[in-house]
This record gives C-alpha cells, structure tokens and sequence, in this order.
C-alpha cells in the first residue's frame, strides 16, 4: 500500500486502528486500499485484489490487466488545519460490504483519509450529501447517520446558501463529526467483524 504522508506515531491502538490494521481487514475482504497527498490535498482509491487465479474479486469496468477500481475519496485540509474537507467521493460498487457490516470500500476509504487528517492535527470532518434525487438523498443522510456522522443543515437554492454551493458544487446536506469519533466507532466495528470471522469480501 502506497501511504504518503502519514505520520511515524500511530493513534493509540486501543481506540482507533492504525493503518497496518485497517489495510489488513480491507486485504481479508479482498480490497487493497491506497492513499496519496500533494500540498493539502489527499486522496484514497479502492482497488480490487486479484485472485490467485488472477481474476479480480470484484467487477467492475477496467482493462483485463488493471485491478478495477471500486471508489475514490478526495478532498483537503482547509486552511487552518482542524478541518478535513471531503470534496468528492465516487463509488462503483456500492453493495460490497466488509464482514456484514456497513463498511464498504467507500467508508473504507474514508477512515485512511480520515486518520491522515487526524493524524495532521484535524479534528473535525465534513462532506456533503449530495442531493440529486430526493429519495436517493434521504437513503444518503440516513445512512451516513448510523455511520456515526450529524446533519448540520440542508444547503439549498436560497441566496444564503450561495457560498456554500460554491463550495461544495450543488445542493445537500453539509454533515460533520469528531474525526476522533468517527474512527473509534468504526474500529469497533472492525475489530467484532474481524474477532467473528465474518470476512465476506
């Protein structure tokens, strides 16, 4: 795995994975995580492991020689440094999930992006939950909901939304948490799914 600016003193193990640790539950579920930075921006790819045979262990468009691609997440550190802003994440297989949990490549992504920023000083995460269809939206902020994350407010079409759709690139729900938070509830998720053997890539 390719790690670019991590810092050499990993968080307490007792709380919150390091990277070895996430990387090896993503590589039990057949998903090898990687991570790179220039200036304040970051971004985290999925890709799928290949299988002895040599055929990928999931699908998804790519060339027969390249491991496809499951997702990215990118974004920077605003100015200041306590805040990591995700910009944009994209995922194309939404419906793999690691160890019947709800960590699926893309939350996966994210907690390598989120302990780069919790590790450069961040203590604070936001994104924005694109609204493109209302339904879709709802699913969305529900679901980032029970991953631990709150509802700020709703970035719409009123004028005193505009510097935040500037921002963000279109409508929403601009949601927020403790890093910290974040990355202890999802360890222990990882760690039930890890102790139960309920890999299921």
């Amino acid at each position: 795995m390719t790690i670019i600016s991590l810092s050499a003193t990993p968080p307490s193990s007792d709380t919150i994975a390091d990277i070895e640790e996430i990387t090896t539950f993503a590589s039990n579920n057949g998903i090898k995580l990687n991570f790179s930075v220039r200036g304040p921006g970051y971004r985290g790819t999925a890709t799928a492991l290949s299988t002895p045979s040599g055929s990928a262990s999931s699908s998804s468009s790519s060339s027969n020689d390249d491991p496809p691609i499951l997702g990215y997440v990118e974004g920077f550190i605003r100015p200041g440094g306590k805040i990591l802003h995700a910009d944009r994440m994209e995922i194309f297989n939404s419906k793999q999930k690691m160890g019947g949990t709800f960590l699926g490549p893309g939350l996966l992504i994210a907690y390598i992006c989120f302990l780069h920023g919790y590790e450069s000083g961040c203590t604070t995460c936001e994104f924005l939950a694109i609204d493109d269809a209302e339904y879709q939206h709802k699913r969305l902020v529900r679901y980032y909901g029970s991953a631990g994350f709150k509802a700020v407010r709703y970035v719409g079409e009123n004028l005193r939304d505009i510097p935040d759709r500037l921002v963000w690139g279109g409508c929403g729900t601009l949601m927020t948490q403790d890093i910290s938070v974040v990355l202890e509830k999802w360890t222990r998720i990882i760690r039930r799914a890890s102790s139960s053997g309920g890999m299921d890539g």
